[in-house]
């Protein structure tokens, strides 16, 4: 899509203009020269020329720098920034489905469109990224409220990895298949990106207004005993009352007792941990292959899908192990998610580790096996994590949703700034720096975790509880209303 070719000569051309303009930029970028030179002296034959890019596949006709395409990047995050605040207390109250179908019929739209609008202007693109952050903004709040309202206690772990396995999914069909797309000719290759996943957004827009339903009790395409079975399990986890009728009728929340949550914070930490790994992944990963590994088109997207292949499996096996571990009283809930959050953030900054220690352009088949090693390990995150967000107060679950990810917009909408910042040459220090950051980030997350996580659900999420003090305001209003009568 976009000429990377084309940027880095305009680049070249812009700094040899300001020659003597700005001496200590120069000497900067001739320190980094002389990085690339060693780089270049190790990498041999596999340096590329900024001539034979295209070679490899890499072909665009889109002049747009990195601070513009670092903008694109972040328009997504801003317009999601917007409604992520509310997004989850609106699907706690009034139901998840209306507002999953809106937000996903405005990003299959955005997509449709986004060809169209390139050629347009950037601006116009632009736009397109905001609104279609408006709509991402929606889908993991009442996707997490949809769950707290059908998953039995004792399946949550593996509910949750069904349920959002789609995104490892979406990333490996991105990589593999956009790569692949990138290099046809028709409509420019990467129009068909854009093209075919709006096609299947309006498709998945299509089933869930068919098939899905806010809870239970309103689908009509299970059956009865399914019904029944779930409705049993969400009793005895003393939360079918709160979610699924009262939620929807009461406005209460309990703002100041949340805030001093120590696990509810465990909780925001971690899933903002994810959230600006996953970023660096998706959006750095292929052109750190590319750039510092020196691999071509098609190997591109062969190392950048490894990671989310990996963990659709690991997911599922961390998930099946974690529900097992609890209905058999091996572990407790608080037990079991902090041991696979552990797993999780541990096996993540070990890989990170590696890849910055030992992964040179010389050696780049050495990049599968950390990779592979950070999929099977962040899996785990799905039965840690989150779902230690929805057992800590399944009643507000996707007010806790909005709140969480509201906190990850806010930070991955830095960290496109931020990682632009730091990667100003593709320099290999430059970008080893992004790894070691990547494994500080984990460790820190993995310890604040371990000491203040809970799998408990909160005293101030506790439906009895809630009960006790909504019935204390209703019998005041009662006698308050028995002495005007007894007044009048």
């Amino acid at each position: 899509m976009v000429n990377s070719t084309a940027i880095h000569l305009r680049d070249n051309d812009n700094a040899e203009g300001s020659n003597g303009k700005n001496s200590s930029s120069n000497d900067y970028a001739h320190k980094i020269h002389l990085k690339n030179l060693a780089y270049a002296e190790e990498c041999g034959d596999r340096e590329i020329k900024t001539n034979i890019h295209r070679n490899l596949g890499y072909q665009g006709s889109i002049e747009w720098s990195a601070s513009e395409q670092a903008r694109l990047f972040a328009a997504l995050f801003y317009g999601g920034f917007i409604t992520i605040w509310f997004s989850g207390y609106l699907a706690d109250r009034f139901g998840p489905k209306l507002l999953i179908g809106i937000a996903v019929l405005d990003m299959s739209v955005c997509s449709l469109l986004s060809p169209v609008l390139v050629d347009l202007n950037y601006y116009a693109f632009f736009v397109a990224r905001f609104l279609m952050g408006l709509g991402d903004g929606f889908i993991f709040p009442t996707v997490a409220s949809a769950n707290a309202c059908w998953s039995p206690p004792a399946d949550r772990s593996m509910m949750w990895a069904v349920s959002t396995v789609g995104n490892q999914i979406a990333a490996v069909f991105a990589m593999l298949f956009g790569s692949q797309l990138c290099a046809i000719q028709f409509l420019g290759g990467w129009r068909l990106i854009f093209l075919s996943f709006g096609a299947i957004g309006m498709t998945s827009f299509t089933l869930w207004t068919i098939f899905a339903s806010n809870s239970p009790d309103e689908s009509s395409w299970i059956g009865l005993k399914e019904k029944q079975m779930i409705t049993a399990s969400l009793t005895a986890g003393g939360s079918r009352k709160s979610i699924s009728s009262r939620r929807l009728k009461t406005g209460k929340v309990p703002w100041s007792k949340m805030a001093r949550s120590l696990p509810l914070y465990a909780g925001i930490i971690a899933q903002v941990n994810t959230s600006f790994c996953t970023t660096l992944l998706q959006s750095y990963l292929p052109t750190y292959l590319k750039d510092y590994l020196k691999l071509s088109l098609n190997e591109n997207g062969l190392y950048s899908m490894i990671p989310f292949l990996t963990m659709i499996f690991s997911k599922i096996f961390y998930s099946i192990v974690a529900d097992q571990l609890r209905k058999r009283h091996i572990l407790t809930d608080t037990q079991c998610v902090k041991l696979f959050q552990a797993i999780s953030n541990i096996g993540a900054a070990t890989s990170a580790f590696c890849m910055a220690k030992f992964v040179t352009c010389g050696n780049p088949q050495l990049a599968i096996v950390f990779l592979l090693m950070w999929g099977m390990s962040f899996g785990a995150n799905a039965s840690g994590v989150f779902t230690q967000l929805l057992m800590i107060a399944p009643r507000y679950s996707g007010l806790i949703s909005s709140f969480s990810t509201g906190f990850t917009y806010a930070v991955n909408g830095i960290t496109q700034s931020f990682i632009s910042a730091i990667i100003k040459h593709g320099a290999p220090s430059e970008w080893r720096t992004i790894w070691y950051i990547l494994f500080g980030s984990n460790l820190f997350c993995a310890a604040f975790f371990i000491l203040f996580a809970s799998g408990k659900q909160q005293e101030w999420a506790d439906v009895e509880e809630l009960s006790r003090s909504e019935k204390q305001t209703e019998n005041c209003q009662t006698d308050k209303n028995n002495l005007n009568n007894n007044i009048k």
